[in-house]
């Protein structure tokens, strides 16, 4: 990694944690260079503003989600090509995110409450799911007749569990096996 990277990294990496430790609220610019160890004028080199932070941390995170995934898909996949349901269960198992502490599930809320109210980073979070779709639907395509219908079920499920696991009357391995029979049907 060059410097310029690994310092944009270290920018975008504490930008991250003062988020899912005490929110968009109580971030500010002088927070972040402090934490990240450069002056406030360096940081401002990078990024004009909040916003512009903002919308290059929300970028950076969606990226790094989706290389975890891949990672874990390729370990999945690695020695042998799994079936259907033995690959869905375990990308269920991996996507629905049950821990209300969770880094991720607390990111993930201030992504959607910062885009609610900034109309830039909301562009960019559209972007990101617009080709997190493409990418999900190739994913499952290997495995699903009608990948795109599964998908179209499968992320926004997904991300309302993070939301309400903690309410519902099911075990998340309960919803993993309603799921793959939804699934199922969904890719007759």
């Amino acid at each position: 990694m060059h410097k310029k990277e690994e310092r944009l990294h270290q920018i975008l990496s504490t930008t991250i944690a003062i988020l899912t430790e005490q929110g968009a609220e109580k971030l500010s610019m002088r927070m972040v260079a402090k934490h990240a160890n450069i002056s406030l004028s360096n940081l401002q080199y990078y990024y004009k503003d909040k916003d512009l932070l903002f919308i290059a941390t929300v970028e950076f995170y969606f990226e790094s989600c989706k290389k975890e995934l891949t990672q874990a898909i390729k370990l999945l996949t690695e020695n042998s090509v799994p079936d259907k349901d033995t690959f869905l269960e375990k990308v269920l198992s991996m996507l629905l995110i049950d821990s209300k502490s969770s880094h991720q599930t607390l990111m993930f809320q201030e992504i959607w409450t910062l885009a609610a109210r900034n109309k830039d980073l909301q562009h960019a979070v559209e972007a990101y799911y617009k080709t997190y779709c493409l990418w999900m639907i190739n994913l499952v395509s290997k495995f699903c007749r009608k990948p795109d219908d599964v998908v179209n079920f499968l992320i926004p499920f997904v991300e309302g569990y993070t939301i309400v696991h903690n309410v519902i009357p099911l075990t998340k391995e309960k919803v993993i096996t309603m799921m793959l029979r939804i699934i199922s049907i969904v890719d007759e």
